[in-house]
């Protein structure tokens, strides 16, 4: 068959739609393909993130946070865990050990007497942590009160940081008063310095042996420790509790350390028994030590009751044995004085350079006057 050309146009506009028509339909099918694809795509990628936020969740832990030893004021050491405290405690038996650590074996620094007070810083179940002299030590808890004990019986104690000294108390007062008998001096002195009251930058030797009878041939620590236990004895027929900060010779604690023995044991007063001794060998008489209205280490209600403890005793002292009345020797001088809280007083019994002195204290009968004397003292300034 024959075609005209117009007939060859028509089919060919015909096929070039035909074909476009294919093009497009395919185009479409494609981009519906893309987006289906993409959207699957999408829907995995939500779905793996939503299992993996699931995940997440079930793997979670809690985390809490330890407050640290400073936070909760806890101090660990040798694993024992110390509360933080202020307060007080007292030693309720005698010769507690004192450690640097708080185990059974720790190395002991100290042996603390009955009454022996000390300020807490830290406690545990079992143990205390205490300060002395600025450092922390620590003490069991079962020899330790917040509450003063009772002293009763006879005991042999240990003065502050001196674990040797044989000292001892005396059975339970009647009266409700303590007094503290200090022997002055001991065998042999000790001339290293300590400071002449807390906070001094001025010191002296801890302690000296003293002087000794120009015929007698006593030493002075003999002759005030033969006085001091029968005052002692005295003391405690008249219904005092008293304490002595030595009974043997052979011992070394410093004038500081006297004071602060007083202290621990609660003393009311401290009376300190010497003797006097001068160049000059016709000077004689008795004397008390007592601190000036300005002294500087103690406060003005303390040093007026150490001078009238003074006053009560001189006088009694002297009416007893009728030893020449030298009165009551102000001084702020005195180690043992300025380091005492307690009313405190100096007793110079007399003068062991001078013979008739030194015969005298020498004399047991006349040993009985001078005790008689002092105790009345004692009673009148309690009474």
């Amino acid at each position: 068959m024959k075609m005209n050309s117009k007939t060859v146009k028509i089919l060919i506009l015909s096929v070039i739609v035909a074909a476009a028509a294919l093009i497009g339909c395919a185009v479409v099918m494609m981009q519906k393909a893309n987006d289906k694809e993409k959207a699957a795509e999408e829907l995995i990628k939500a779905t793996e993130e939503h299992n993996q936020a699931a995940a997440n969740d079930t793997e979670k832990t809690v985390v809490t946070i330890t407050p640290t030893p400073e936070e909760i004021n806890v101090e660990t050491l040798n694993d024992v865990e110390f509360e933080d405290v202020e307060d007080t405690i007292y030693i309720n038996c005698d010769g507690v050990n004192i450690r640097e650590e708080p185990a059974a074996d720790g190395e002991v620094v100290s042996v603390a007497p009955q009454g022996k007070l000390y300020k807490r810083t830290g406690k545990s179940p079992e143990w205390s942590r205490v300060e002395e002299e600025s450092e922390e030590y620590y003490v069991h808890n079962d020899y330790v009160s917040e509450q003063q004990p009772e002293v009763t019986g006879t005991a042999e104690e240990t003065p502050a940081d001196v674990a040797e000294n044989d000292t001892a108390s005396t059975t339970a007062g009647t009266k409700g008063k303590t007094v503290i008998i200090d022997p002055g001096h001991q065998a042999h002195g000790d001339s290293s310095q300590e400071p002449i009251g807390p906070g001094a930058s001025t010191t002296k030797p801890r302690v000296s042996s003293g002087t000794s009878g120009s015929v007698s041939g006593w030493n002075e620590y003999e002759l005030n420790l033969a006085v001091s236990l029968k005052l002692r004895d005295e003391l405690v027929k008249r219904g005092y509790t008293v304490y002595m900060t030595r009974e043997t010779h052979d011992v070394s604690i410093s004038n500081k350390e006297r004071a602060e023995f007083a202290t621990q044991k609660g003393g009311d007063i401290l009376v300190r028994i010497h003797a006097n001794g001068a160049d000059d060998s016709s000077v004689s008489g008795a004397l008390c030590m007592a601190p000036s209205g300005s002294n500087q280490f103690l406060t003005p209600n303390l040093t007026a009751a150490s001078q009238s403890l003074s006053n009560c005793i001189i006088d009694q002292y002297v009416a007893a044995t009728g030893f020449n009345n030298q009165g009551v020797y102000i001084t702020d001088e005195m180690s043992g004085i300025n380091w005492s809280t307690m009313p405190v007083t100096i007793v110079e019994m007399g003068y062991m350079t001078n013979a008739s002195d030194d015969a005298n204290m020498a004399d047991p009968a006349m040993e009985e006057k001078m005790v008689q004397g002092i105790s009345d003292g004692i009673d009148n300034y309690f009474g």
